[in-house]
């Protein structure tokens, strides 16, 4: 029989008191969300896409992709790029004439 085994076969208890102010006490309970994905780089990247789309005044697909900066989180080609924008024009974002993506009625600021 090996150390491992003898190990597995033992039952353990612990306990632990937790005192303080209840703020104090929750943040030490709370549970980091390590399991869950972030979306922040996501929308870091959906941000960037509609500022250089307005910074730009519109483009085409391929335009707006060489224009991209290289902070984006993933490399986004022309097909990337008008994959996304189709996504982003449901939500009146932006809107396609022709085949030139434009800002749309949300981003459009009335004065």
């Amino acid at each position: 029989m090996s150390d491992e085994d003898d190990i597995e076969d033992e039952n353990v208890t612990v306990s632990m008191e937790i005192s303080g102010d209840y703020e104090e006490v929750m943040s030490k309970l709370s549970m980091e969300e390590s399991g869950t994905t972030s979306l922040a780089p996501l929308l870091d990247d959906l941000e960037t896409l509609l500022e250089t789309v307005v910074r730009m005044d519109g483009g085409t697909r391929s335009a707006i992709a060489q224009k991209l900066p290289d902070t984006m989180s993933v490399t986004f080609d022309a097909q990337a790029v008008v994959d996304t924008l189709q996504v982003l024009e449901r939500y009146d974002l932006v809107v396609l004439e022709g085949n030139t993506w434009k800002p749309g009625p949300q981003l459009t600021i009335e004065e």
